[in-house]
């Protein structure tokens, strides 16, 4: 019997080299050559040499005052009812208590550090 040839000889040893490389390398000449990494650029907002000041916060003192008063507020009765909760009775407005208290958080989270 004849042995039957699947693939030329120069095709097999193409292929052999091929695998040999490792992942991620690239063999020269058969892709164009990866961009070199862009350098920083330096910030165009400033000078050279002249250190960048963070921007003022325009915060509203009251409204903190008052969000954070409100959010203490509400968050002083939550304990008792989880209490309940522990006890297997679930008060109907804890949900919508914690939400509220969730996004008074978030509200005042964002005033603070937008």
């Amino acid at each position: 019997m004849q042995a039957v040839t699947l693939l030329p000889k120069g095709l097999f040893l193409a292929l052999v080299m091929l695998f040999q490389q490792g992942p991620g390398q690239v063999i020269p000449g058969t892709f164009p050559p990866a961009q070199p990494a862009r350098p920083h650029l330096p910030d165009v907002d400033s000078p050279p040499g002249v250190p960048r000041k963070a921007p003022q916060l325009k915060i509203d003192a009251a409204k903190v005052k008052e969000q954070a008063s409100q959010l203490a507020k509400m968050a002083e009765s939550i304990p008792p009812d989880v209490e309940k909760v522990t006890k297997g009775q679930l008060p109907q407005d804890l949900v919508p208590r914690l939400k509220q208290i969730e996004k008074l958080s978030k509200e005042l989270r964002h005033e603070i550090a937008p």
